[in-house]
């Protein structure tokens, strides 16, 4: 039972090294632009996702300006692709995701530690499953032009 060897491999499974993410309270990087850079609104969703990020327990491992700049970039990404989604921006997204551990997959292959629960959102008022939602029914809206 103790045994984490990979099947077929003659290995042992890796396992995440690092000290669990931990969100410390404060919210990081630069308040969004007003416009993105070619003077079109934000959508909703993409203002969401940016201040999930900039509260979340990554961000504590993006420090400098240009962490940021790389992160409105992914969020320029994210506003096209909930416009007019297509797989070249999906992958160019899911790419600039791992990099950052946005998923728990990115994590490991980052050796970060999972968040412990009470550090995976910012706020007390709303629910992940909820906030999830919200969002998933901003997709859905920015996806069908409603």
């Amino acid at each position: 039972m103790g045994d984490r060897s990979v099947a077929g491999t003659g290995r042992r499974a890796s396992k995440a090294t690092g000290e669990p993410l931990k969100w410390d309270g404060k919210v990081r990087g630069h308040d969004l632009p007003s416009t993105r850079p070619d003077g079109k609104e934000w959508l909703q969703a993409t203002k969401e996702y940016y201040e999930h990020i900039r509260q979340s327990p990554q961000a504590v491992k993006l420090g400098t300006d240009l962490d940021w700049d790389s992160i409105l970039d992914l969020c320029i990404l994210k506003d096209n692709f909930y416009r007019k989604p297509g797989a070249v921006l999906a992958a160019e997204i899911r790419a600039r995701e791992n990099a950052i551990g946005a998923t728990p997959l990115a994590r490991h292959a980052l050796k970060w530690d999972a968040p412990d629960s009470d550090d995976l959102g910012a706020g007390d008022e709303i629910g992940l499953n909820d906030v999830g939602e919200s969002r998933m029914d901003d997709i859905r809206a920015a996806l069908i032009g409603g």
